[in-house]
């Protein structure tokens, strides 16, 4: 998974910086993280009316007073202008003494992108009686009347195109298809209340469409019907999946972190959706870790668990999940159709780290490790917790034996 550079992360003491990446760097306009590094104090990062907050929250953090945790600051770039930033904490260790680790996340194109779409749904109550947004009048999903806004924002080339559909469930994606029908029935019923809902659409050329809609009631020529007024909220809704996506990243591999997997895996393979698919959970552990960090030093170790993490995301489908589930132990959600099939692809992941070129730069010497994998299979009434639980018991019992080896249950 690719995403842009709206989060980095630096390392200091006293504010003095010890450690920053070249994202951290760009995001508040330098060039790489050198520039970071030369600065006497980051608090020149800080607006000067939130440096002594910075400074009581640091202390307080570093003394126990206060635990760490994610908080919000305004900050100011290499030209003074303002930006919104998320702050997360984590006090670690460096060089045998305590320091803070910060994550930023730059919040201030979403915060932008937030106040024109408030802006946008201002104007829309302006405009709603002159038809400037997304209308649609339909009865039982057939259509009765829209406006050219509507069919413009789902790529139809005119008001006709709309009302030539025999149902306007065609423009909604499968997946929000049901959920639309219940709700119908419902407002009829007054069991519910008109409110703001956030769909997924099918836009004529076949790409995603995100529409924020509000349903009521109106009466059409004597009969009962249904008002739909729309606003586009792609934009916005890519932004905050995206934003998502960063805060469950692990920092080293880039891949999804121990609660990122658990969050994603909840959501994707909820147990409705499981019921008809075949998911095994592939649990991975490196063999050789602490030897590597031992023998050639963590900075290898760490190359080590980048390189492997590469190797799993080359095996998977874009549809499969992957994470690093603790420091040496590498978890993966895929769908199989059958056991040999998910045997197959943990095998395909396992051997192509033997080829690994991950090279000693002071003795030139070929770094060889290797991984075993535990495997599980969903079962009826199953949860993901439990098919986790059951791939770490397969784990362990692989690395029982010895090392480089393949357990399933």
């Amino acid at each position: 998974m690719e995403f842009d550079t709206h989060y980095g992360v630096v390392i200091h003491q006293d504010f003095i910086p010890l450690y920053a990446d070249d994202n951290y760097a760009k995001i508040f306009g330098y060039t790489s993280a050198q520039d970071i590094l030369a600065l006497k104090s980051i608090l020149e990062l800080i607006d000067p009316e939130a440096q002594d907050i910075a400074a009581h929250t640091y202390y307080a953090l570093m003394s126990g007073i206060e635990k760490p945790q994610v908080r919000s600051y305004i900050n100011r770039n290499r030209l003074g202008e303002l930006m919104n930033v998320l702050s997360i904490e984590h006090v670690v260790e460096w060089q045998g003494r305590p320091a803070l680790k910060i994550t930023i996340v730059d919040l201030t194109e979403s915060i932008a992108l937030n106040k024109n779409l408030q802006q946008s749904e201002f104007r829309y109550r302006q405009l709603v009686n002159s038809s400037l947004q997304g209308v649609l009048i339909h009865r039982k999903f057939s259509p009765l009347f829209c406006n050219q806004a509507f069919a413009s924002l789902l790529g139809y080339p005119n008001k006709q195109s709309i009302m030539a559909l025999p149902s306007i469930l065609d423009v909604i994606d499968v997946e929000y298809r049901t959920h639309r029908q219940e709700a119908y029935r419902a407002l009829f019923d007054q069991k519910i209340k008109p409110h703001p809902v956030e769909i997924k659409c099918i836009h004529l050329s076949g790409k995603t469409v995100w529409i924020k809609l509000l349903e009521s009631i109106i009466d059409w020529e004597g009969q009962p019907a249904v008002q739909i007024t729309v606003i586009d909220i792609t934009e916005t809704y890519l932004l905050k999946q995206k934003f998502e996506q960063q805060v469950h990243l692990d920092d080293l591999t880039q891949i999804l972190h121990r609660r990122g997997m658990l969050y994603y895996a909840q959501a994707k393979y909820n147990e409705k959706a499981v019921q008809t698919q075949q998911l095994y959970c592939v649990l991975m552990g490196l063999d050789e870790l602490k030897q590597i960090n031992h023998l050639y030093g963590h900075a290898m170790g760490d190359k080590a668990l980048i390189n492997f993490a590469q190797h799993c995301q080359s095996k998977l489908t874009d549809d499969d999940l992957i994470g690093r589930w603790s420091g040496d132990e590498f978890i993966a959600l895929i769908k199989a159709g059958s056991n040999n099939i998910a045997r197959s692809i943990a095998e395909s992941i396992r051997h192509s780290i033997e080829d690994s070129e991950l090279i000693d730069p002071k003795s030139g010497k070929h770094i060889r490790f290797s991984a075993s994998v535990g495997i599980s299979k969903w079962q009826t009434d199953d949860t993901i917790e439990n098919l986790i639980l059951r791939a770490d018991s397969a784990l362990e019992l692989a690395r029982a034996q010895t090392t480089n080896q393949l357990v399933m249950v």
